[in-house]
This record gives C-alpha cells, sequence and structure tokens, in this order.
C-alpha cells in the first residue's frame, strides 16, 4: 500500500465517502477531515487537497484547502457579526419559523441571494425565506445578508453605476464563497443557477451576469450597467449559452 492509500485507508469509512463524492471529490487523496461539534473542519499538517464542483457541462473547478478553510473563517465571522449585531435585526428561518419552500432549477429566480435576502431597511433585513431544498447553502445567503446590509449602511448615493456594481459582485462574492463551501464541504445537492455563480467569477463574467439578470440591489443601474458595456455584455451571454444554457435553448439553435 503507497502513502497515499495508507492516508485514505486511516480515514472512517462514512468521511471517504463524503470527501470522494462526485461533487466534491478529493481528487488527491492526500489530506483528512474531521467532523467537530457539527463542522467540517480541515485537519492542520495534512498535504494540500483539491476540492472539485463539477458543473453539468463537465467543466470543473478546484480549490485547495487551504483556500476553503480561510472561506470557511470568513463565514464564521460573518455569523458572529450576524448574531451579535446590535444595530440590526437578522431574521433568520431559525429565529422566525417559516415554512421553507423548494426551488426548481428551471426557475430559479428565488434561491438568488439578491432575490432570497430582502432588505426592509438600515436596520432590518430579512433572510426567512430561504429555499428548503437548498439548506447546506444557508450560511452562504447569512454571508450574502451580512455584508449586502454592510453596503447598506455604508452606502455612498453619488457613485457611478459601475462602482455599485462592483460593489454588490463583492458581496455576492462572499455568497459564491458560502455556496462552494456547501458543494465541497457540507453535502450540498448542486444546483445549476447557483454553480453559474461561481465558473461566472472564475471566467470575468460576474459583473455583467448581476447586470443581465437585473439584480434588484442595483436598481437602476443595472440596466445602466448593460447599455454602457455591450462588449462585456454579448460576451456573458455567449459564455452563459454555451456553458448554462436555458431549457431549450441548445434545440432552438440545432
Amino acid at each position: 500500500m503507497n502513502g497515499e492509500l495508507a492516508v485514505l485507508a486511516e480515514i472512517p469509512r462514512s468521511l471517504k465517502e463524503a470527501v470522494t463524492g462526485s461533487a466534491r471529490s478529493l481528487t488527491r487523496i492526500r489530506a483528512a477531515a474531521i467532523l467537530l461539534g457539527g463542522t467540517w473542519a480541515l485537519m492542520p499538517g495534512t498535504v494540500a487537497a483539491q476540492y472539485t464542483i463539477t458543473a453539468e457541462n463537465g467543466d470543473t473547478v478546484q480549490f485547495e484547502s487551504a483556500a476553503l478553510r480561510t472561506m470557511l473563517d470568513t463565514a464564521r465571522a460573518l455569523w458572529t457579526d450576524l448574531e451579535v449585531d446590535l444595530r440590526v435585526r437578522y431574521m433568520t428561518p431559525a429565529v422566525n419559523r417559516v415554512e421553507r419552500v423548494p426551488v426548481a432549477a428551471e426557475t430559479p429566480a428565488a434561491s438568488y441571494p439578491w432575490n432570497a435576502v430582502q432588505v426592509v431597511d438600515d436596520s432590518l433585513i430579512d433572510v426567512r425565506n430561504l429555499p428548503a431544498n437548498l439548506r447546506e447553502a444557508d450560511r452562504a445567503y447569512y454571508n450574502y445578508a451580512v455584508q449586502r446590509m454592510r453596503v447598506v449602511r455604508g452606502a455612498d448615493p453619488d457613485v457611478p453605476c459601475d462602482s455599485v456594481l462592483a460593489l454588490e459582485e463583492q458581496v455576492v462574492g462572499s455568497f459564491i464563497d458560502g455556496w462552494i463551501l456547501s458543494r465541497t464541504l457540507f453535502g450540498g445537492p448542486a444546483f445549476a443557477p447557483l454553480d453559474e455563480l461561481v465558473f461566472a467569477r472564475r471566467a470575468g463574467l460576474l459583473r455583467p451576469l448581476l447586470a443581465r439578470l437585473n439584480d434588484p440591489q442595483v436598481g437602476a443601474c443595472a440596466g445602466i450597467w448593460v447599455d454602457e458595456n455591450p462588449e462585456r455584455v454579448a460576451a456573458y451571454d455567449a459564455w452563459r449559452r454555451e456553458k448554462f444554457p436555458l431549457p431549450g435553448e441548445g434545440e432552438e439553435e440545432t
């Protein structure tokens, strides 16, 4: 038995199955993970591992364990802010019981964080209506809620639309990090519309995606940005049709 297989043999069977699943495969089996208090913790001192997210089209994106550890630390810090910030009330499913509704990939609008998280005012944000079938990704929505409220409370009303989109891009980036944790460490299922956010960021197309999807958090700036950046929007449209076509879209072109 070589060194890599020896390391794998020392990991409990249930854990091996968790970290080598198709949606979150460990491409170099030279790391171990342990479950502490219901939270995955990457063991220090182990050789770096790569975790993979695979899109429906077969494209993959990989993440080193160190990057995931940073995302996890950030998510924990943002959750602490959510709990202790006395200036803002966060209405979450855990505290404010609501009947959660599943979201279908064919009609994904309610899964996007800019729709699922509702800013009521600068001291109240509603995070209750999270998708029932994406519970492992709750921390991603909490990431978004805290970061979005920071933008709201520190907003400068006199900024160009590109800056407004840039801020939302950063906030959505925090959601994407949480979604990556869901897909790689917490057993979350694949969901193509949210996987698209991961791959769009990787391709440098997240900002035109937000404008094209008319993210309500940026208001009229979505349409203005589309008009002012036709080449970037066209690049996103072409990329999306190739990588994440809408139902029936490919059939119409054949």
